[in-house]
């Protein structure tokens, strides 16, 4: 397929150039970038100069409308070589989607001044809202917004309800707040994805126009009020299966990055008995096992997005299967490949543990990736369960 924006032609295939391009600078920017506790600015730049923040925004916002395989295509790269980068390009770059789904004013006001406005998020409904005219006034406080530092406005859960009763699907909602209107609290310290900058974010009594609220139930049934305006067919997707695969495909381009380090630092080593780590059957199956769950964990990707357009082009509802399945997929794709890095680093020998090995680092990333909500797969697979005994599905999020 071809993309074509202000005349040119674009093959998704020149993104995945364009990100390989980067990997080299990007592999040795890694170590700052976990010290630093953020993405570079200079990485941030890079990642603008080669448009992967727009491949699923808005061609009237100067975006290329494209499946969301090929966007997801190329954080696997990224990821690939450094994980947290990766992570914040996808939960960043899904934000140019979301954006199509609110009324078109949104986007004027995030990328009325500047194409090159990124979004971070955070979208646990912890969010507290006063009725207001035109709106609402907004406060709460958010943990986990990657990359906010590099972001001028935030996506932020909360609820429109006040009352004490139970929470219901309509309440939940995601502000769109400009950065004059948050706080970033310095607060991310920890042992796996350091350089994501995930930090929390504090608003105190902002005003919040009706126009910059997306509801939940709109994202799920596909009805939100930007797609009157933003036709394309990936605006028709569902909320839940484009962002799902944000917090999921990292992780399978990282476990793609510690086969490739295991590859490499065991093609030398030896073990205690002086015998090869690379005729070792337990190495060749780590190996093996761990190629087979990335190129499923891709496969199903791809399959899903093809699947999912597919029932848009033709008109048709997403029937309760499709949707439990994918969702499913998505989470249970993070704990395969978890526990296949987890493998590699076992076959790795004892100095694997040692600060500064990239299988072992690689592996506290693969465990910051398994411990995102939605990377859960437990309560999926019970719902999916359920969706093949004849039950509604109940993921309201699927």
């Amino acid at each position: 397929m071809m993309l074509k924006k202000d005349n040119f032609l674009i093959h998704p295939d020149e993104f995945i150039a364009r990100a390989r391009n980067l990997q080299s600078v990007l592999k040795d920017r890694a170590k700052k970038t976990r010290q630093d506790r953020k993405v570079p600015v200079e990485t941030i730049q890079a990642l603008k100069d080669a448009e992967f923040f727009r491949m699923m925004r808005p061609k009237k916002w100067g975006g290329y409308e494209m499946n969301p395989k090929h966007f997801y295509d190329v954080v696997f790269e990224i990821a690939r070589v450094c994980p947290s980068t990766g992570w914040v390009l996808s939960v960043v770059g899904v934000h140019d989607w979301q954006m199509a789904l609110l009324d078109d004013q949104a986007a004027k006001d995030v990328w009325g001044d500047d194409l090159d406005t990124l979004v971070c998020s955070s979208y646990m409904p912890t969010g507290k809202t006063t009725e207001a005219e035109g709106g609402v006034i907004f406060n709460g406080t958010w943990n986990f917004s990657s990359g906010c530092d590099h972001a001028e406005w935030a996506f932020l859960g909360g609820l429109m309800s006040a009352g004490e009763g139970p929470v219901e699907i309509n309440d939940i909602k995601s502000f769109l707040i400009p950065s004059s209107d948050f706080r970033i609290v310095d607060d991310w310290h920890t042992t796996g994805l350091q350089g994501s900058g995930s930090k929390t974010i504090t608003v105190k009594d902002a005003f919040v126009p009706s126009y910059r609220i997306h509801g939940f139930k709109e994202g799920f049934e596909c009805n939100s009020p930007g797609i009157k305006i933003n036709t394309a067919p990936i605006f028709k997707l569902p909320f839940g299966q484009v962002f799902i695969r944000a917090v999921s495909i990292p992780s399978v381009g990282a476990a793609q990055g510690a086969l490739d380090a295991y590859c490499e630092y065991n093609k030398s080593r030896l073990s205690s008995s002086g015998v090869p780590a690379s005729s070792m059957p337990a190495s060749l199956h780590a190996a093996t096992a761990a190629n087979s769950s990335i190129r499923t964990a891709k496969l199903k990707m791809h399959d899903a997005y093809d699947s999912l357009l597919k029932f848009v082009h033709e008109n048709k509802d997403f029937p309760d299967l499709v949707r439990s399945e994918y969702r499913y997929d998505a989470a249970e794709a993070v704990t395969s490949c978890v526990a296949a890095v987890q493998d590699l680093l076992s076959n790795s020998g004892g100095r694997a543990i040692h600060q500064g090995n990239t299988i072992n680092e690689f592996s506290q990333d693969m465990q910051a990736f398994r411990q995102h909500a939605a990377n859960q797969p437990y309560a999926l697979d019970a719902n999916l369960g359920a969706v093949l005994f004849g039950e509604s599905n109940s993921d309201h999020f699927s």
